[in-house]
């Protein structure tokens, strides 16, 4: 072993090696902590990483490690080693990196893992010695692999240095003032910008109607309950072994109580449910058994309790807590350069200001539609850009390696 011509062996036996440092590392000094990185020392970092890299390459004749590093003998094992500790992280629950792992080896919290760290630094050190080769012996053949190699290397150096410039933070903001006070796992942040929320909305699914234990509170069947979609195309289905009809449909509505009775007409104001006027069946052998059951259906809100709509003692025909569609928050942001940004803002599809990404988050989900609070994630990650640039180059690489694979075949 480690005779003149290092093969595979080698590479397998040096990737172990290196996993036992990090074990080393990782047992007597602790885990890495990403945010003693933060701007300048991650920058200062990537230039003294790329110096060494340079310098590696000039002395490759000279020592035999940094030749054996720009073969396929050592990016094989250090692609498998890299590929089962990856597999692990998806395998285990991950805690943030300001919490402590919750198993003694730290396998819980990957990322500042020594082994792990250190072998994404070997992975990231042989890919950037294959792309400065390739650069200073430009072949216009090999541009797919060079595009590829060159957006590795900056998914795996901007990602990993940039974590430590990560900002995460939550901020509720409310109708009644602008916001620039958030939350993050330390405490409270002042932000250099603020946000009030205008209006909130949110689109909902149909109602779903169900039949319930009245006494127990469960669904019948209690595992698999048979459920009616109301939506506007319905008018009479079965539940169970009843005929449910909508007689009368109200999306927005108010009870009016009277001396024997209550029922519900339309209402456009804060708190209004959508109410049902319903009449139950019961079948058998598909004829009807006894006179029908009519009455009013809600699913209630923070204003009015539900309604429900007894059919027997024991079961009761209830409308389900209506489910969100899509919601949205539009806003106004004002930032330190005295700007007023007036934005939308919905889940998955961010708004950007002055490098913050803001990410609808959450409601008052008890004041539902009538919320007047809405909260919001804000990311800025100055180092994702480099990060887009690298994957854009990634898909490059691999859309040229297709083309020129079919030509040349």
């Amino acid at each position: 072993m480690f005779n003149e011509v290092w093969k595979m062996k080698e590479g397998f036996v040096f990737g172990a090696g290196l996993i036992l440092v990090g074990l080393a590392l990782q047992f007597s000094v602790g885990p890495i902590h990403w945010s003693d990185f933060a701007f300048p020392i991650n920058l200062i970092f990537l230039i003294v990483f790329l110096l060494i890299l340079v310098l590696a390459y000039w002395l490759r004749r000279r020592v035999r490690l940094f030749s054996f590093l720009l073969t396929a003998e050592a990016a094989v094992p250090t692609l498998i080693y890299a590929a089962a500790l990856t597999v692990v992280m998806g395998l285990t629950r991950q805690v943030s990196a300001h919490e402590r792992a919750i198993d003694p080896i730290g396998l819980t919290q990957m990322l500042s893992f020594w082994p792990f760290v250190l072998v994404y630094l070997l992975l990231a050190s042989i890919v950037g010695l294959i792309t400065l080769r390739q650069i200073l012996h430009f072949r216009l053949r090999e541009l797919p692999s060079l595009l590829s190699h060159v957006g590795l290397f900056l998914v795996i150096v901007t990602a990993t240095l940039g974590s430590a410039d990560m900002e995460r933070v939550k901020l509720t903001a409310t109708t009644d003032m602008p916001e620039w006070r958030a939350t993050h796992e330390q405490g409270f942040v002042e932000l250099p910008l603020a946000i009030q929320l205008e209006k909130f909305t949110i689109d909902e699914y149909p109602p779903k109607l169900l039949i319930i234990n009245s006494q127990t509170g469960k669904s019948v069947p209690a595992k698999n309950p048979e459920i009616a979609l109301i939506d506007k195309h319905f008018r009479e289905g079965n539940i169970l072994k009843w005929r449910i009809r909508v007689l009368k449909n109200l999306p927005l509505a108010a009870p009016v109580v009277t001396s024997d009775t209550t029922k519900y007409v339309e209402w456009q104001s804060s708190g209004a449910v959508t109410a049902l006027l319903v009449e139950a069946q019961r079948m058998k052998d598909g004829r009807a058994v006894g006179p029908p059951t009519v009455g009013w259906v809600t699913c209630g809100s923070y204003l009015f309790p539900f309604q429900e709509l007894k059919l027997t003692k024991q079961l009761s025909l209830v409308m389900a807590r209506r489910e969100p569609e899509r919601y949205a928050s539009r806003i106004h942001v004002y930032t330190e350069s005295q700007k007023n940004i007036v934005a939308t803002v919905e889940v998955n599809k961010p708004v950007s200001v002055d490098g913050w990404r803001i990410y609808q988050l959450s409601y008052d989900e008890a004041m539902g539609r009538w919320s007047e609070t809405s909260t919001f994630e804000l990311v800025k990650d100055p180092w994702l850009p480099a990060v887009y640039v690298g994957i854009y180059m990634l898909l490059a690489g691999a859309i040229l390696t297709f083309i020129v694979s079919q030509k040349r075949r």
